[in-house]
């Protein structure tokens, strides 16, 4: 027996000591939920469990960001609603001052006041609306642009939606079918007898010009076909068809009318060689980069087969032959467009980009075959080349186009909201449920299973308590030899 090295009692309180830090972490788990607290509960759980953390604190402020736009764009468009309206009620002041048969000077100037105070309300509504201090309507907030580094040319190339991961630099843009306007050749113009020819325009299946010329031949088929043109030329302005010929052919173009599209028609009677086919004009096609770009009139589309999905390249009709700008036409990625984070990572490649366009009266409205010194709707107000007095008919072209522009921005800022910003949220929140299950796997405790370890640890720690007490004991067992 040894009184100066108790074994037993040291035995007791290492386990003891070794139970009451067991019994301290699992107070440490339950009161906090967590099964890791420090890197030495679990050191490789702990690393990936705040990697999942940081991603998951992404997804959360993206789905935030996401809403934030929805906000903005629910702002813009709601700008847009208050314009489309008033478009509509100044339609019908135009129409109604079309209706000269009935109207004095006096009901038509009452219309024109009207007219020009809508106006101006639209422009100022254009230029004021704002969100967080962002212009949204007044062209500062449109997509990135493309501009030609030939500076003569003076053409720039207006993009809409992102621009290939939004790269920038120098690339390559090639017209491989140029555009064509719509057109038509009449020939067999070959008797002097008088005879009629009835043009019909159409674009997109809607009647735009229907008119009958007569071809007389006092003298001969060829002057009286010359006389027919400078007739069709002198409606020009109206129609947007421009005719030529010779003695005995007779062409015409649907100018500023390009691809398929728009179609015109010719009808001339049976001794002018009767009914001609409808003929359209020819969609430009190209690429960029070497990825193939769609063709519709002059405009060239991203294909969505490739990273210039949803952007649009408008090509000027100085520009519309086939050719390759080398090297000669410059993204500019970081234009005003508007730039969104919707994802955790908020990396370059990952920012989404969308443009609204230039809503001011000046940019709304504009009618290519109504050529006036003033432009889209400030042309109908008083003293412009088409108000309600001189040019009704125009006012209300005008007004239609500005209606249409009005509603497809719209409709582009409810698509965005719809598929881009909504659908995003949406995927965002289940990647972030899928992400929190897995952090919680690693990171929280099970409160069942810890509760067992530690009514465990709390007995042994009791037990270990009462042991180290009874091995405290024994050397006092020595003095019984001494009494013996």
């Amino acid at each position: 027996m040894r009184i100066n090295q108790n074994i037993a009692a040291l035995n007791a309180w290492r386990n003891l000591g070794v139970s009451n830090v067991n019994l301290g972490k699992s107070l440490e788990k339950l009161s906090s939920g967590y099964r890791i607290n420090r890197g030495s509960d679990d050191p490789s759980g702990l690393l990936i469990s705040e990697k999942l953390r940081a991603q998951i604190g992404g997804l959360t402020q993206a789905i935030s960001n996401a809403n934030d736009a929805i906000s903005m764009v629910q702002t813009a468009e709601g700008a847009l609603t208050e314009m489309n309206t008033m478009l509509n009620s100044i339609r019908t002041l135009a129409v109604h001052a079309a209706n000269t048969g009935s109207n004095d000077s006096a009901s038509i100037a009452a219309d024109q006041t009207a007219v020009d105070k809508a106006v101006e309300s639209i422009q100022r509504i254009a230029t004021t609306t704002q969100f967080a201090g962002k212009n949204l309507l007044d062209g500062s907030s449109t997509g990135a642009t493309m501009v030609l580094e030939d500076s003569a040319t003076g053409v720039t190339l207006t993009t809409v939606g992102t621009i290939a991961d939004g790269a920038s630099g120098a690339v390559d843009l090639a017209i491989g079918t140029a555009a064509t306007e719509a057109h038509q050749t009449q020939g067999a113009f070959v008797t002097s007898t008088v005879g009629s020819i009835t043009i019909v325009a159409n674009i997109d299946g809607v009647k735009q010009a229907s008119s009958t010329y007569t071809i007389t031949a006092s003298v001969s088929a060829a002057i009286g076909l010359s006389n027919t043109i400078n007739e069709i030329n002198a409606d020009f302005e109206t129609t947007g068809i421009w005719a030529s010929g010779s003695a005995t052919e007779l062409f015409l173009e649907y100018r500023d009318q390009y691809g398929t599209a728009a179609t015109l028609e010719i009808t001339a009677d049976v001794v002018y060689g009767g009914t001609s086919a409808t003929v359209a004009g020819t969609d430009i096609a190209g690429t960029i980069d070497g990825d193939t770009l769609q063709g519709s009139g002059l405009v060239l589309y991203g294909n969505t087969a490739n990273d210039w999905a949803g952007t649009t390249f408008t090509i000027a009709a100085a520009e519309n032959s086939v050719q390759t700008f080398t090297d000669g036409v410059t993204v500019d990625s970081n234009g005003s467009e508007l730039k969104f984070s919707l994802t955790e990572s908020a990396s370059s490649t990952d920012i989404i980009s969308y443009g609204i366009n230039n809503m001011q009266a000046t940019e709304i409205g504009v009618v290519a075959t109504v050529g006036n010194t003033n432009t889209g709707l400030n042309a109908i107000k008083e003293f412009g080349d088409s108000d309600l007095s001189t040019a009704a008919e125009e006012a209300v072209q005008i007004i239609d186009q500005a209606i249409s522009d009005v509603s497809t921005e719209r409709a582009n800022l409810g698509a965005f909201q719809k598929f881009t910003l909504e659908s995003t949220i949406n995927n965002l929140g289940v990647t972030k449920e899928n992400l929190s299950s897995s952090e919680s796997r690693i990171r929280d405790v099970d409160m069942a299973a810890e509760m067992m370890t530690f009514t465990k640890n709390q007995i042994l720690v009791q037990a270990g308590t009462a042991m180290l007490a009874q091995a405290n004991q024994l050397p006092s067992s020595v003095l019984q030899l001494l009494q013996g």
